[in-house]
């Protein structure tokens, strides 16, 4: 159902008063034809070229093939920051060759968007360019997007027994929102794991996540890179860009396929409509540097996991739907949990400590093993490096907090 008092000439007057605050000095180092045909989208040059769309889309193309030819982390900022403008100049041309709102529109529009920010760079002058625009288009136009609350997500997965017994598990410590100092000295210090409890009641997201249908609302027609396949250290396993919408309804509430996860994605910034339905644990205040807290999404059906890996940085899992059983050990025990000997997984074991095989890793059974139920509205800590197995239980959406 289209927004009566919002036409097409409206929303698009309104994204291109962003324009003022883009600088080509950002891109300096671009070639003069790039540059060229990015200036003259910006500046309305040449309104009645029928080649204008392919002209800016042929600069995007390019600036992928850049972004895709080695290391993520060796791109040179300004080919990013290239992506993000040309973007928005993609979608200047795109919606003033549009006659309507209509919804095929604002699902090009957010295709469009969402390619500058997941291959693009925040620009200087107006870091949140892209995600103002978004905000526009979906104010705009709000889709029907529903699924039966009966569907039934991958029934196909087996019960799981959760009972720590089973594992010989130790289990995490449970705390009622503690004092900040007295999670200071007992867990941060000590570099110790602990569940906080009763500490994100007043998330908004606790209520609003649960409804399927408002994530379709607020976000089906964003896309996002979706992991598919048993774990990262599959032979099979890859990444795919698909809407949210597709990835609710085939992958999360269906099973067409192999498993689909969003996992340790940057959802929030692309999404600040999302972001606005959680807060900043002022646990993660205790930190040893002023670089911002990293937040990242993890959605997907029961039965998703991320196999037995330690990360660098403090880590605050939040769950907020759905339970997850996770399995914890210390940095001590790293020699008895078999790391893979390949320079990309030293961070990740090679047992799996729901069915260790002994034969295999035989010196497993000198681990300790931790173990907890991470249930909605807990925070799990997990100090640095310390290995953890983490396995969903249920449909489940997670939100971790990293920092160092």
């Amino acid at each position: 159902m289209s927004n009566e008092d919002m036409y097409i000439s409206d929303i698009f007057e309104e994204i291109k008063s962003f324009k003022p605050k883009i600088s080509l000095d950002e891109i300096s180092e671009l070639d003069m034809t790039c540059k060229s045909v990015i200036e003259n989208g910006l500046n309305d040059a040449n309104p009645d070229d029928p080649n204008r769309i392919g002209k800016i889309k042929g600069v995007l193309d390019y600036m992928h093939e850049q972004v895709n030819i080695g290391n993520w982390k060796e791109v040179q900022i300004y080919i990013r920051k290239t992506i993000t403008i040309a973007s928005y100049v993609r979608l200047l041309v795109y919606l003033k060759s549009c006659d309507a709102i209509t919804e095929p529109v604002v699902r090009e529009s957010m295709k469009i968007i969402d390619f500058g920010i997941v291959f693009g760079s925040p620009i200087d002058n107006d870091p949140t360019l892209l995600q103002r625009c978004a905000s526009l288009m979906n104010s705009a136009f709000v889709t029907e997007i529903n699924i039966p609350s009966s569907s039934n997500a991958n029934s196909q997965f087996i019960e799981i027994n959760t009972e720590s017994n089973k594992y010989d598990a130790t289990r995490i410590e449970v705390l009622d929102c503690p004092s900040m100092e007295h999670f200071y000295n007992n867990y941060i210090i000590p570099g110790k794991p602990v569940i906080l409890d009763n500490c994100i009641s007043h998330w908004p997201a606790l209520n609003k996540w649960n409804d399927r249908n408002y994530l379709l609302k607020v976000a089906g027609l964003r896309t996002v890179s979706v992991e598919l396949g048993k774990d990262y250290t599959d032979s099979e396993w890859t990444q795919k860009m698909m809407t949210i919408e597709d990835f609710i309804k085939n992958h999360v509430y269906q099973n067409n396929g192999p498993t689909g996860y969003l996992a340790q994605y940057q959802l929030f910034e692309q999404i600040p409509e999302l972001k606005d339905d959680i807060f900043e644990p002022d646990y993660c205040s205790f930190t040893d540097t002023n670089d911002p807290v990293d937040v990242m999404a993890w959605y997907g059906p029961k039965g998703t996991l991320s196999p037995l890996h330690h990360d660098p940085k403090r880590n605050l899992l939040t769950q907020v739907v759905g339970e997850k059983q996770i399995f914890l050990f210390s940095p001590e025990d790293s020699e008895y949990l078999y790391p893979h000997e390949h320079e990309l997984l030293t961070n990740t074991a090679r047992v799996d400590p729901r069915n260790p095989n002994y034969i295999l890793y035989p010196k497993y059974r000198q681990a300790k093993t931790y173990y907890c139920v991470l249930r909605p509205g807990q925070m799990l800590y997990i100090p640095p490096k310390w290995w953890h197995f983490v396995e969903s239980l249920s449909v489940s959406f997670s939100v971790s907090f990293w920092w160092t």
